[in-house]
C-alpha cells in the first residue's frame, strides 16, 4: 500500500489486526425485587439475633454465562447470563448502637436472546489453554462429524449496583432462620462477540510522548503544589452545581424552539406537558 496524506499524518501500510467485533448487544436495567441472601452459619447466628439490618455494600463477585443456539434461527444464540452477588450488611440489636457487619451473597439469572453470526471453524491458540470447542449436536451428540460449529463469546459490562431496600423478615417458625431480602439496582450491557481479522490503515509505531517521572521529592514539597480547594469550603447552589452536568444537555435540546435563554433545570410549567394528551388545554 502506498503512503496517502490524512490530516498531518501519512499512512504507512494496511496491517491484519485481530480483534473481538460485537455482532449484538442489548443494554439491561434490571430492578431485582426482594432478592434473597444467604450466608454461613457465624453469620446466621448474627442475623437471627439482630432487629434490624442496613445495607451498606453491594458488588457484583462473579458472572457465569450459558449460550445455546436457538432452533430455526441461523445465527441466534440464547444466552444466560447469571449474577452473583456479595453484600455488606450491618446487623443491630435492640440494646446496642454498634452493628456487627456480616457477608451474605445471591443470584440473578437473566436470559437474553443475540445474534452471533455463525462460524465453521475452530480456533486455537498456542498461548491460550481456553480453546474454541465445537458444539454438540442436540440429536446424535457427535461433534466432530455433525455440528462443528463454534460458539460466539459473550460478555457484559456493569455499572455498580444500587441497593434500593433491605429487609429483615421475621422467621415463620421457631426452628427456622430469619431471611434478609435486598432490592438491587443493576444497568448491565450483554454482547456477542467474535474473533475476526480486520485489515486497518497505519500510520507508525506508537512511542509514548511523556517521560516517567521520578520525582524525589518529599511529601511535604508534593503537598505545596498541590492548588488550595477553594470549592470544598464554599458550598455552591443548585445552579451552578448542576450547570456542569446539566448545561451541555440543555444547550443541545432539540425540542427548545424559543430564542430566550433556558435555566439549567427544565421545570415543567403545567401537568399538561408532563401527562400529554391528559388534561391538555388550547
Amino acid at each position: 500500500m502506498s503512503e496517502q496524506n490524512v490530516g498531518n499524518r501519512q499512512i504507512r501500510e494496511a496491517v491484519t489486526v485481530d480483534a473481538m467485533r460485537v455482532f449484538d448487544s442489548c443494554c439491561s436495567q434490571d430492578c431485582l425485587e426482594d432478592l434473597e441472601f444467604t450466608f454461613d452459619a457465624a453469620s446466621q447466628s448474627v442475623i437471627n439475633a439482630s432487629a434490624y439490618i442496613k445495607s451498606k455494600c453491594i458488588e457484583v463477585t462473579g458472572v457465569a454465562f450459558a449460550i445455546d443456539p436457538v432452533p430455526f434461527n441461523k445465527g441466534f444464540y440464547s444466552v444466560n447470563v447469571t449474577y452473583n452477588f456479595s453484600a455488606e450488611i450491618e446487623a443491630y440489636t435492640l440494646d446496642s448502637t454498634v452493628p456487627t457487619v456480616v457477608f451474605g451473597t445471591a443470584s440473578f439469572s437473566k436470559t437474553v436472546i443475540l445474534f452471533g453470526s455463525e462460524a465453521k471453524t475452530q480456533r486455537f491458540v498456542s498461548n491460550d489453554t481456553n480453546t474454541a470447542l465445537p458444539v454438540s449436536s442436540p440429536v446424535s451428540g457427535c461433534t466432530c462429524c455433525c455440528d462443528c460449529s463454534s460458539l460466539p463469546v459473550a460478555a457484559v459490562n456493569i455499572a455498580s449496583p444500587m441497593c434500593l431496600d433491605a429487609q429483615l423478615l421475621p422467621a415463620i417458625a421457631p426452628s427456622t432462620d430469619k431471611t434478609v431480602t435486598i432490592t438491587i439496582g443493576i444497568f448491565a450491557i450483554i454482547q456477542l462477540e467474535r474473533p475476526v481479522s480486520i485489515l486497518m490503515p497505519a500510520y507508525d509505531y506508537s512511542l509514548p510522548g511523556n517521560e516517567c517521572p521520578t520525582s524525589t521529592d518529599t511529601p511535604c514539597e508534593m503537598f505545596s503544589r498541590i492548588s488550595f480547594p477553594v470549592n470544598e469550603f464554599f458550598p455552591q447552589g443548585i445552579e451552578e452545581s448542576c450547570s456542569e452536568c446539566c448545561g451541555n444537555n440543555n444547550n443541545n435540546n432539540n425540542n427548545n424552539d424559543s430564542d430566550d435563554q433556558q435555566p439549567v433545570i427544565n421545570v415543567p410549567q403545567n401537568n399538561a406537558s408532563v401527562s400529554g394528551n391528559r388534561g391538555r388545554t388550547n
